[in-house]
């Protein structure tokens, strides 16, 4: 992306968009901008009718015990006092608009730091695969970054997947991929070349009470940082509380890096001379290892993790090495190979076979940071199965004589 500069000083990070919401496809596109209040106010009003449905969904859905469940443990009051300004605000904007509606900022925050209440209540088992190529393993040497977002099957998630796009007031613009509500991604580009993914992880020895959260640190790492240097800085510095991977691409400066965290521990893997790195849900550093739950060779995050070492690297023994681009990306997320059993998984299963497409996934994403690309998987499940709509963050913020990339749906092969 051609970023303008300020001759002497960084970026001037500009977008030429107004608030304002369209379907693209099975995906949703809303487009924010301003203040955090003000961000949240128009979230509130654009997607009032989904977010009342979430409301509802919530109230009717074990997801309805989250709340009341993080208020009587003391969660909630950690969730204000925890929060980011930034997530605390934009939750503000929204309950203004819709508290007396039910979503309150109590719910809105719930949900925001839901990712530590339900990693101490060892709720769920966690999910989702990462890969980052480039140089020799892609096919213009153009850094690629393939992630499936695994997850329960919430059909309130499927039914409104949503690419978000933020330009906060004097930060970084952004998109993430997520949901009406969403103010905590999961994943999500900048304007500065930079893709930021979670993969869940679990440990019962090194887990507390006091610091930030991990989806959180998302938001501003991706509103913040314009290189992987910086983003190391900035999770070097934070004080965990929860075992969590996180997966960087950095495109502007070609490299990636894989890390894994603990609450007082932190590892970080990064591209070797292959220039590939990539993560399931355990760790794989030797010096984190002591501090996530054991996993037998059978357990879905290790059947993945091994999958993507056949098909990832130049020495995996079915190596699609050389042939990333969006399309090759594509057909990595959908494969179905269990390497543990030797099985394959049929096509239309949704989860339980331990393989990379059919583990739970609700979001497919491949992003390509470097030039603002994006796409997304959406519809029917199984998600991996169905085309990805892609989108360009230059055109997503309203540049003048910019387009979005064709969907992707590539041949199997």
């Amino acid at each position: 992306m051609d970023l303008p500069e300020d001759p002497g000083g960084p970026p001037v990070w500009e977008s030429w968009y107004e608030p304002g919401v369209e379907k693209r496809g099975a995906v949703w596109v809303l487009r924010l901008k301003g203040t955090y209040y003000e961000m949240g106010r128009q979230h509130a009003t654009l997607m009032r009718d989904q977010i009342l449905e979430g409301v509802a969904y919530i109230e009717g859905s074990e997801l309805g015990l989250l709340e009341p469940m993080m208020k009587t443990m003391g969660f909630l009051d950690e969730a204000y006092a925890q929060s980011y300004d930034s997530i605390f605000e934009e939750c503000r904007g929204m309950a203004d608009v819709l508290g007396a509606e039910g979503w309150t900022l109590d719910r809105c925050l719930s949900l925001a730091y839901g990712d530590v209440f339900l990693e101490h209540l060892k709720a769920g088992g966690p999910g989702c695969s990462q890969f980052v190529v480039t140089g020799a393993g892609t096919v213009e040497g153009v850094l690629v970054h393939g992630r499936n977002m695994d997850w329960d099957r919430i059909d309130y998630l499927l039914t409104y997947p949503v690419v978000i796009v933020r330009h906060p007031e004097g930060r970084v613009p952004y998109a993430v991929v997520g949901f009406p509500g969403c103010v905590a991604p999961y994943n999500g580009v900048n304007a500065a070349g930079l893709s930021v993914a979670s993969n869940e992880a679990n440990s019962d020895n090194d887990i507390d009470r006091v610091g930030r959260s991990h989806v959180q640190m998302i938001a501003e790492v991706l509103g913040t940082a314009t290189g992987l240097a910086e983003a190391r800085a900035f999770l070097e510095a934070l004080d965990h509380m929860t075992a969590e991977i996180l997966v960087v691409a950095d495109g502007a400066h070609d490299t990636a890096a894989v890390f894994e965290m603990s609450a007082t521990h932190l590892g970080v893997r990064e591209m070797g001379e292959d220039r590939v790195v990539f993560a399931t849900n355990h760790f794989v550093d030797p010096a984190m290892a002591p501090y996530h739950l054991a996993y037998g060779p059978e357990k879905s995050s290790m059947t993945r993790y091994q999958r993507l070492g056949q098909l990832v690297p130049p020495d995996g023994v079915e190596t699609r090495y050389g042939t990333f681009d969006p399309e090759g990306a594509v057909r990595v997320l959908r494969d179905r190979h269990n390497p543990y059993t030797g099985e394959d998984a049929p096509v239309d299963l949704f989860d339980g076979a331990g393989t990379i497409a059919n583990n739970g996934n609700i979001w497919s994403i491949v992003f390509v940071p470097g030039r603002g690309e994006l796409y997304v998987a959406a519809g029917p499940v199984p998600i991996p199965m169905n085309p990805y709509v892609g989108f360009s963050l230059d055109e997503l913020l309203g540049w003048p004589g910019t387009t979005s990339p064709p969907t992707l749906d590539p041949p199997e092969g």
